[in-house]
């Protein structure tokens, strides 16, 4: 039976940190000059009082929480968050579109960076900065960050982290998740003060290098100018911003590892990461023969497919060419990387490397079984056998996730799409990757040209890859609402 108070209560605790999110934004506005205080000031006190309505309906929760409660409070979470972070981009006038302002802070929120304005640079610097501190909350979880401020909820911790955590593990660093909680939050902290000063120091003004490492450290994608990295032409930006979204698309828990303990040998043994950057490195190096085939010379060749690859791999998704441009072998490989996406415990989206690589083992393994069938061929990934359960989950999962995408595909055809694109925006949606690869909607476009009913569906996709799709479709299932 699902604990509908603590449902309430949880909800509105959420909803007060988004008030305060709001109005920091409000204060970057004054802090510019912005007299629009209510595009910030209205949205702050709805969520306010929205919130204050959940605590008062969620008094005297009984302090447990099921499996299905973490489920319906990570994905409830997640839609509320949506709903009240658009109404500043429709207060204040940015658009008359409802799907564009719901499909603009999803993108935000699920780290996917697609927009749907036509003219970035023209938006106020308040605007810019939720933009980009929608990334930043959606790059470890908005309920992550919960857990890490919020007093300890016991095993409602477990519950909520397990719901919103992504790829097959993450690791633990403390027996309690709310101490493993303020140790990433930390770090990630850490990696977004040393980004902001690296950008600065690049050439970024503050304002920029603020925003653009929000989004980098949360590999967002989400830019302060319509041309995204490519508006500064600057190498040394570039190398930054290389740099930044490889480290992020790292498992954080190795990370700590790396930084806090200084355990490399832990770190290099782990097979997620080194199938990562046997992916990133082959495709790399393709792409810059292929470039410089092309014409380019090497340098810029070698970082040209480097920032590509890294932004699309670690689904970051900044852009500084337009890669449909590109010989379209190379738009397969970018695709390819672009489902696959990083390691689980970072904050990038796609299948993660650790799900490829354990299908991949699950092959041979079957292969081998096939010529030895009374053998005992157990598979193991860094040194650990795999529990059967986990090679069931694994299947289930990229069946699911590739009908997602080929339904989404045919449903966008249907309206009129070329199917070049709509596979193409199917895949950046669902993988929170955002350039996407198409005709009508390119790399460097923006998504304002599709139809409602299209940016209806890839929110709905964006939601349901950030929550790695079980989290939010298991409420669509009858079951999940069974008292039993």
């Amino acid at each position: 039976m699902i604990n509908f108070k603590m449902v309430y209560k949880a909800l509105g605790s959420l909803l007060f940190i988004e008030a305060l999110l709001l109005l920091t934004c409000l204060g970057v506005g004054l802090l510019y000059g912005e007299t629009d205080y209510a595009s910030f000031g209205l949205p702050t006190i709805v969520a306010l009082l929205l919130g204050i309505a959940l605590r008062v309906k969620g008094r005297h929760a009984d302090n447990r929480m099921g499996r299905r409660d973490g489920f319906l409070i990570v994905s409830s979470a997640w839609v509320v968050f949506s709903l009240v972070g658009m109404l500043p981009f429709l207060i204040g006038g940015h658009t008359p579109r409802l799907a564009v302002a719901l499909f603009e802070t999803m993108s935000g929120f699920t780290t996917t960076g697609a927009t749907a304005f036509d003219d970035v640079d023209a938006l106020p610097h308040s605007i810019l900065f939720w933009r980009s501190l929608t990334h930043w909350m959606g790059g470890l979880g908005i309920v992550f960050f919960t857990i890490a401020l919020l007093p300890n909820m016991g095993q409602g911790d477990l519950r909520l982290f397990s719901a919103e955590s992504t790829g097959l593990k993450i690791g633990k660093l403390h027996p309690r998740i709310s101490t493993t909680a303020r140790w990433l939050w930390g770090l990630y902290l850490l990696l977004t003060a040393t980004c902001i000063g690296a950008f600065h120091l690049a050439g970024m003004n503050l304002f920029d290098a603020i925003n653009h490492a929000l989004s980098t450290v949360a590999t967002g994608g989400f830019s302060t100018h319509t041309a995204s990295i490519g508006y500064y032409e600057s190498p040394l930006i570039e190398y930054v911003s290389i740099a930044f979204m490889f480290v992020s698309s790292i498992n954080f828990t190795l990370l700590y590892l790396l930084l806090v303990k200084h355990r490399l040998r832990d770190v290099w043994a782990d097979s997620e990461l080194r199938c990562f950057l046997a992916i990133l490195f082959f495709v790399s190096i393709i792409t810059a023969v292929v470039l410089c085939f092309d014409g380019l010379a090497v340098e810029e060749a070698l970082r040209t497919a480097l920032f590509s690859v890294v932004a699309l791999q670690s689904t970051t998704g900044f852009t500084t060419v337009d890669f449909m441009m590109w010989h379209p072998a190379l738009w397969m490989l970018l695709s390819i990387v672009s489902v696959i996406g990083a390691c689980a415990g970072s904050t990038s989206g796609g299948l993660k490397c650790v799900r490829v690589l354990t299908a991949v083992k699950l092959v041979v393994n079957e292969f081998r079984q096939k010529l030895h069938p009374h053998a005992v061929l157990p598979v193991r990934i860094a040194g650990n056998t795999l529990a059967p359960g986990v090679a069931r989950s694994v299947f289930v999962f990229f069946v699911v996730y590739f009908l997602l995408i080929f339904v989404s595909a045919i449903l966008m055809s249907c309206m009129g799409l070329p199917l070049l694109d709509a596979l193409g925006l199917g895949i950046s949606a669902f993988s929170n990757v955002g350039p996407s690869i198409g005709y009508a909607v390119g790399p460097l476009d923006s998504w304002s040209a599709l139809p409602d009913a299209a940016l209806w569906l890839n929110s709905f996709l964006m939601l349901a890859g950030r929550l790695e799709i079980f989290s939010l479709l298991l409420l669509f299932v009858p079951a999940f609402w069974r008292s039993n």
